[in-house]
């Protein structure tokens, strides 16, 4: 087979390999019986029609390689989250359907092999599994190998931030390869043991395996036992739509704190207008909120990365584009907290800059707190908009007379002397050329538009 590469190398029957600008899967002769089955028995087409599994196509396979059974071309994944930058109810949405895939799969005598949600990409706000060869066949009474990974990857994350809250979803950025369960039994509150489904796949499963399992033989599943329990799951979390969750000013962000409606009005007046004259391809929003502007944005580009450090506000830009279809993609996330590449040889998971980097960069509403709450200087702020930046920015300064600006500032925060527009400017000019500037109406705010060098 193909040599392994750090993308798909834990994969014995596939490989996953960029090619120019687009990737594909080869697969190998070990994996015909179980490919032919998927593709022939209906499986496919039904998880396909439903939005559940990535659709693809088969292509010339001219691979030298005489294991090489098939070369498929997967539908391209323009952006791809990973499991710690998702908000709670796209974890819980997530993980609903794979366990429906499970289901489905099984009238079909298959089921998956692994149990990460790493399997997963969202598009128009839905959850669709992107591993085509995690299918096997389901043996009667034989151990299902995912079970621990599904319990350990999935289940606790999803059932850690249902009860301790959705910050919980950035512990896994630590534990790639899953939370140990004797930990996560210790997490959780004495009123998760009285769940069925919380008792038998964390508390007894964390104490089963703390007592060793080296010299037991595994009873394995009948497809009776393995049915409820997916059934017992997907149940549990059906009913777990909301987790437990701390107040936060952030998501009413619209609502209780816009300067006045003028301002808002004008603002997205100038940002639709400098959108529609660049034609930008992508666009990242930084600092998205709850995605008015990343809306705004999708009407004028081909995608829109909206990153923010707000997983509340992930969660209603999700929420909201499960019902506009938009080519939205959120990624939780902070500036000066960003998501490195993880992973071996540092090569599974990509940081979060390289994914994000666009055509064109919209920066609203944030300069004020890179400056005063994380302490960035203005030529820092205008380094980090060049290195996620190709083409224009479009970025908002907000004026030391600003209510928000004093709201931010105290006797320790940083000295104004120096914040003010002309230095703001003139930090830019290493990276752009200043095409226009423009005061919005009903404030002490300026938005510019920069074009990079």
């Amino acid at each position: 087979m193909l040599e392994p590469n750090l993308i798909s190398y834990k994969d014995s029957v596939a490989r996953v390999v960029k090619e120019g600008q687009l990737y594909f899967r080869y697969i190998s002769k070990e994996y015909k019986e179980e490919y032919n089955h998927l593709m022939n028995s209906g499986l496919y087409d039904e998880l396909t029609r439903l939005g559940y599994l990535i659709p693809h196509k088969e292509v010339q396979n001219d691979s030298s390689d005489t294991n090489a059974y098939k070369k498929i071309e997967p539908r391209q994944i323009e952006f791809q989250s990973y499991p710690f930058e998702r908000s709670y109810n796209q974890w819980r949405n997530a993980l609903w359907v794979y366990l429906r895939i499970n289901i489905i799969a099984l009238r079909y005598g298959m089921i998956i092999k692994d149990g990460t949600p790493y399997n997963f990409y969202f598009q128009y706000g839905n959850p669709i599994m992107f591993d085509t060869t995690s299918f096997i066949f389901f043996k009667e009474n034989d151990p299902w190998i995912a079970y621990r990974q599904l319990c350990e990857e999935f289940y606790s994350p999803v059932t850690l931030m249902y009860y301790n809250g959705p910050q919980w979803s950035k512990i896994t950025m630590s534990h790639i390869s899953g939370l140990p369960l004797d930990f996560v039994s210790k997490q959780l509150p004495i009123k998760s043991w009285l769940k069925l489904d919380v008792l038998l796949n964390i508390h007894l499963h964390a104490n089963y395996l703390n007592k060793g399992t080296k010299n037991k033989k595994s009873k394995g599943f009948t497809l009776e036992k393995i049915k409820s329990l997916h059934l017992l799951m997907l149940n549990a979390i059906k009913g777990r739509k909301k987790p437990f969750s701390l107040k936060n000013h952030w998501v009413n962000y619209y609502d209780e704190n816009i300067e006045s409606e003028k301002y808002l009005a004008h603002k997205e007046e100038i940002v639709r207008h400098w959108l529609k004259k660049i034609a930008p391809k992508d666009i990242l929003d930084l600092g998205a909120n709850t995605g008015n502007f990343s809306f705004i944005a999708a009407e004028y580009a081909d995608k829109v990365i909206a990153l923010e450090s707000d997983i509340y506000c992930i969660d209603l830009i999700n929420q909201r584009n499960l019902k506009e279809k938009k080519n939205i993609y959120t990624a939780l996330g902070q500036i000066t907290e960003p998501n490195p590449t993880l992973g071996f040889q540092y090569g599974e998971i990509n940081s979060i800059e390289n994914r994000v980097n666009s055509h064109t960069v919209l920066n609203l509403g944030l300069s004020h707190h890179l400056y005063f709450t994380y302490k960035l200087s203005f030529k820092q702020i205008a380094e980090y908009s060049a290195n996620v930046c190709k083409n224009h920015l479009i970025i908002e300064f907000i004026s030391s007379s600003d209510n928000k600006v004093k709201l931010i500032t105290t006797p320790f925060s940083k000295s104004p002397v120096n914040y003010n527009i002309e230095e703001f400017i003139k930090s830019f000019y290493q990276y752009f050329t200043l095409e226009e500037n423009i005061k919005v109406l009903g404030s002490n705010r300026t938005i510019l538009l920069f074009k990079k060098k």
